[in-house]
């Protein structure tokens, strides 16, 4: 499992979405670097870290990130911040090593059982052209992780490109479950959400958001105007400002 590290202070763990690496945080790690040490490994299966034999989804590699945080931190508690994937990892890991977590913040979270609208997602296929590749990546882009057509750009066509052609955990399916919902019941830490109100996979459900995460101590939820999936990317000051006020709290 390979780490990353930027900054000094307080240490924050970061964990990257579905079919993605430590990259979905590129434009945040500067900011929160200026306060704090920012660990962002690449999740087992996915960028530079391997796969674990048989694995194929959040269930199969959180006790290796459970590992990995303990290893790096001596078992002191720190905070964590998953984002769409990463978030569930993290909902497996503070509901099994709750000792491990001192605050969790989960950006766009799945498995809560809301309903997602249709993605209607082009496939990539390998007999593409470059420019057919590049237009069907923008077409997933704006269907499932940006609302803002022009968040779109070409950095994050080239880094969902790069993280995609390495991601090898692609049969996951309990992202459409309930399992936050029951791992919720073991958390221990005082949760924060933010999820934009233009999310494809919780938009048409947002009202139900806050019910579907009765079970844990939530202690604030932000929904982000006119944002999509991929908050973090397209509002990054918004998110650094909520961040701040999310966890900055004693």
């Amino acid at each position: 499992m390979v780490w990353r590290s930027w900054g000094v202070g307080p240490p924050l763990v970061l964990l990257h979405g579905g079919s993605g690496s430590w990259t979905h945080w590129i434009k945040n790690i500067d900011a929160l670097a200026a306060s704090r040490t920012v660990w962002i490994p690449d999740l087992p299966g996915c960028g530079d870290s391997d796969l674990p034999p048989g694995a194929v989804d959040a269930d199969d590699i959180f006790e290796t990130v459970v590992a990995g945080i303990a290893q790096q931190f001596s078992g002191v508690p720190v905070d964590l911040a998953g984002f769409s994937f990463g978030s569930m990892v993290s909902g497996f890991v503070a509901a099994h090593a709750p000792d491990l977590i001192k605050r969790m913040l989960l950006i766009a979270p799945p498995a809560l059982g809301l309903r997602a609208a249709p993605l209607e997602l082009k496939s990539l296929g390998v007999t593409m052209t470059p420019e057919q590749r590049e237009l069907a990546i923008r077409h997933n882009l704006q269907r499932m992780m940006l609302h803002d057509p022009a968040a779109v750009d070409d950095l994050a066509v080239a880094l969902h490109a790069a993280n995609f052609a390495r991601d090898r955990l692609r049969k996951r399916r309990i992202s459409r479950g309930l399992v936050m919902t029951e791992l919720q019941t073991r958390w221990r830490c005082p949760v924060y959400v933010i999820c934009g109100r233009e999310d494809p996979l919780a938009k048409e459900e947002l009202q139900r958001l806050p019910g579907a995460l009765a079970h844990c101590d939530l202690r604030q939820l932000l929904l982000v105007d006119n944002t999509g999936h991929w908050v973090q990317y397209e509002q990054p000051a918004v998110f650094l400002a909520a961040f701040e006020r999310f966890m900055g709290e004693s």
